[in-house]
């Protein structure tokens, strides 16, 4: 079996929905951002099925992490202060000096790489995270109760323009 994988837009356009298949089907595949071994063992057979491929585990398994990696890299160029977000090519917006800075800081990174969005966003999305505007819909442990008051509300009214009680 030859060590390296020879990946296409197809085969990684099914590694990944069968992955995101499991992920969805039972949440016993699936278990804190990875496949579990029974996602894995389920993947693998379904992946040479539909691809006649003869791949190894690890060859699957190192795809999807360097496409975690990639995803997760863009991402966090996505969130970082002071960077703009280019609308023609979804990639990251920065002044030459952010790139030399990035670049001394990290040798190992290109910048066209470090800019452009990876393949299959969405499906990077759907198995490792999550779009922005879905941010701030996390509740806390207590979780809400109709008998907690807050300020403004009726029956707990606080007027904001006097000054509070010390």
């Amino acid at each position: 079996m030859n060590n390296r994988a020879s990946w296409d837009e197809g085969t990684t356009k099914i590694l990944l929905d069968l992955c995101i298949e499991q992920k969805k089907k039972n949440q016993f595949n699936w278990s804190d951002r990875c496949l579990t071994k029974l996602g894995w063992r389920n993947v693998y057979s379904s992946f040479r099925a539909q691809t006649g491929l003869q791949l190894g585990s690890k060859q699957l398994q190192n795809k999807l992490n360097n496409l975690r990696r990639q995803f997760l890299g863009w991402r966090a160029l996505q969130n970082s202060s002071g960077l703009g977000h280019d609308t023609q090519t979804g990639g990251v917006s920065a002044d030459a000096t952010y790139w030399e800075q990035d670049q001394q800081d990290t040798q190992a990174r290109s910048q066209s790489s470090s800019v452009k969005p990876p393949p299959f966003l969405n499906e990077l999305f759907e198995l490792f995270g999550h779009e922005p505007q879905d941010r701030g819909t996390l509740l806390t442990a207590g979780g809400i109760r109709e008998a907690t008051p807050s300020m403004g509300t009726e029956g707990n009214f606080v007027d904001l323009e006097q000054d509070p009680p010390c």
